[in-house]
């Protein structure tokens, strides 16, 4: 994993490079940034990095061919602990942290230093999270602990003050359209820069929207609840259940649709917040530019704050884990309060 498979984060990468050289690596960082930006795998690249038996760690840079980097690589290295929510769980569990503080205060196996990556900390409990603060404050000799959420203002203080905060932006649109070419999601340029800018800098959610099945429910989505009939909550959450169910048995395969949706349900509102302000949407569908000056002449800014407040809400209760059908039911009934009177009148 050389860094020039990390895009878009090159900044991040000089300022830990110039850490590292200057002798001052923290023994804990905290990644923050939106999702789909690649924390997880920058994460695992600055592992490789750390844990490369042949190149010197000034350079910051893995060698890729050495035995510690080939198990960092397969995800065997015994000096790397790699740890996030179960996809069954709401949170992270206490567990989870425990083993991990336990088997991370062991010595290392193969070399001077052992590294842990612990992802969605923003799941994490305020009881997973003290059970963490000791291993934070007192690691082992060497030992660096990354770990990855969305924003330090969803960890507890404690945890905030005992790392080194590295922010991650989203990746520009014209680099994330250059990976969706080189990655296959498109063999089309112009499609490649719609996605990128549909997706915000989210490689996931670059990759979610390119499903032509998911492309063609979401017209019908954003066209059904911006239609001057008005909508039916109680069929829409019908109609999103049936297609989160087409991919698959899997519960996070269809969460991940649903997550998707709602996102883009916010992405509308936001939009229409634009207009109302006299501003020109962000965004590249024409299709969608008309459903939002059409929402844009029926609701006042206050109502779009609500909806789009709503839409993010729903969508942090699915990244919980919580029972999805309840949240569409809340989400779809609040949203026709708001929109449906004006349809109406």
């Amino acid at each position: 994993m050389p860094w020039r498979s990390v895009r878009g984060h090159d900044r991040v990468v000089d300022s830990l490079r110039s850490t590292v050289r200057s002798g001052r690596l923290p023994h804990a960082l905290l990644f923050v940034g939106p999702e789909g930006v690649g924390k997880k795998t920058f994460a695992l690249t600055l592992a490789q990095a750390l844990l490369c038996e042949e190149r010197p760690e000034s350079d910051l840079e893995p060698c890729g061919t050495c035995p510690g980097c080939v198990q960092v690589e397969a995800g065997t290295h015994p000096d790397l602990l790699v740890v996030g929510r179960p996809e069954d769980k709401q949170e992270l569990p206490i567990k989870v942290i425990r083993d991990l503080c336990d088997e991370f205060g062991l010595k290392p196996a193969r070399g001077l230093r052992k590294v842990a990556v612990v992802d969605d900390v923003d799941a994490m409990n305020d009881e997973a999270a003290n059970a963490f603060l000791k291993t934070l404050e007192e690691p082992p000799p060497g030992a660096v602990l990354i770990l990855i959420g969305t924003s330090p203002e969803q960890q507890l203080e404690t945890i905030v003050s005992r790392c080194q905060v590295v922010r991650f932006e989203p990746l520009p649109p014209e680099e994330l359209a250059s990976l969706l070419l080189e990655k296959g999601v498109t063999s089309e340029p112009a499609e490649a820069l719609k996605l990128a800018a549909l997706a915000d800098g989210s490689v996931g959610r670059a990759v979610g929207l390119a499903d032509p099945e998911l492309g063609r429910y979401r017209r019908d989505l954003i066209d059904g609840l911006c239609s001057e009939r008005g909508f039916d909550p109680g069929e829409q959450v019908k109609r999103l259940d049936a297609f989160a169910k087409q991919a698959g048995k899997e519960s996070s395969a269809q969460r991940r649709r649903v997550r998707l949706m709602v996102w883009e349900l916010a992405r509308l509102f936001r939009g229409v917040l634009w207009q109302t302000a006299g501003l020109e949407p962000p965004s590249p569908d024409p299709e969608d530019r008309r459903a939002i000056a059409r929402l844009a002449e029926r609701l006042e800014p206050e109502d779009v704050f609500v909806l789009a407040d709503r839409a993010m809400e729903a969508d942090f209760h699915l990244q919980r884990n919580l029972y999805m059908a309840l949240i569409l039911e809340s989400l779809f009934h609040d949203l026709a309060k708001v929109i449906n009177p004006r349809a109406q009148s």
